[in-house]
């Protein structure tokens, strides 16, 4: 999936298709806690996520707190299955 400045996390729903996007497509071993500019790339120490994509990720980021905190779902909970997943824990 591509994000872009149209794109919303509105649902649960949306908040693992998020975290899926990040883990799956991005690659990025994430933490929901981190701002989307401290990412830096092992391989070659450049920045995963452009100037652009930065405030987007963050701003997705911010709105799946709010979506989970609605729903008093636990986001830590669906990041950490989402890695698990990953790694097939």
């Amino acid at each position: 999936m591509n994000y872009c400045e149209n794109s919303h996390v509105r649902t649960v729903d949306d908040v693992k298709a998020f975290f899926h996007h990040l883990v799956y497509e991005r690659k990025v071993n994430f933490h929901p806690d981190d701002d989307f500019a401290e990412y830096i790339c092992a391989e070659n120490n450049t920045p995963t996520f452009t100037k652009h994509e930065v405030p987007l990720y963050n701003r997705l980021m911010e709105e799946s707190f709010e979506v989970c905190e609605k729903k008093d779902i636990d986001i830590y909970e669906i990041g950490l299955n989402e890695l698990r997943s990953a790694i097939s824990i």
